[in-house]
């Protein structure tokens, strides 16, 4: 009984996951807007607030997600490791299979096409966690220069922490794979097309960051 809650806890610890991503995109998108049209005032996921504070109340939110992103990936490697022999499977199942468009432990086969599909979502997670970031630099200006630098080295710590946590994840995975079979084995032999997704969205989140901030100061200026 015990067992089988750990696997339904696996199931909701991504539904969590999904949750906070999508919410996540959605606030991006709102501060993102509200920066470039020069809104007086915000609304973001039920919340109302003034331009002046925007930086600090966007920035606090995201650094809350980041957090809660850890937390709930660290769990789930924990979890993990709580299951006995016979729940290996069904828990490895629940992971592989859920269905977050994200999901940087999704598995689909061993063919060229399943692999290239389950390795996008770690790569798509870190091009999105740039690009949600990026939403914050229509409202930086000198005066938040400096709260700018710690936040953002506050979410590349974060943010690193919770690939540490993917990554163990993964490596309960490969651990464990006798347990899983041949399925394992297929899982294993996917490990490098995952590398090459992560610092593909990784670089492809890089260079997105740059050229939006360079879109953004030349639109500004060219606005005067």
């Amino acid at each position: 009984m015990i067992q089988d809650t750990i696997v339904d806890a696996l199931g909701k610890h991504m539904d969590a996951l999904q949750t906070i991503f999508d919410s996540i995109i959605v606030l991006a998108v709102a501060i993102a807007w509200a920066g470039v049209s020069r809104q007086s005032e915000i609304e973001a996921l039920g919340i109302k607030f003034q331009r002046r504070y925007a930086f600090f109340v966007a920035s606090g939110l995201y650094l809350v997600a980041n957090i809660a992103v850890f937390i709930l990936f660290f769990r789930i490697s924990n979890l993990f490791t709580l299951l006995d022999h016979s729940h290996v499977v069904p828990g490895f199942s629940v992971l592989a299979t859920h269905s977050w468009v994200l999901n940087p432990f999704s598995f689909f086969g061993g063919g060229l096409m399943p692999r290239l599909i389950s390795a996008w979502g770690i790569g798509l997670l870190i091009f999105l966690w740039w690009v949600c970031g990026a939403s914050l630099l229509t409202f930086e200006d000198k005066a938040h220069a400096f709260a700018a630098k710690v936040i953002r080295g506050s979410f590349q710590v974060v943010g690193l922490l919770s690939i540490w946590a993917v990554c163990t994840v993964m490596q309960g995975f490969i651990i464990r794979g006798e347990n899983i079979g041949l399925i394992g084995e297929e899982f294993r032999s996917t490990m490098f097309d995952r590398l090459a997704g992560a610092l593909l969205g990784f670089g492809a989140g890089a260079l997105a960051v740059k050229a939006i901030k360079r879109g953004y100061e030349r639109w500004t200026d060219e606005r005067g």
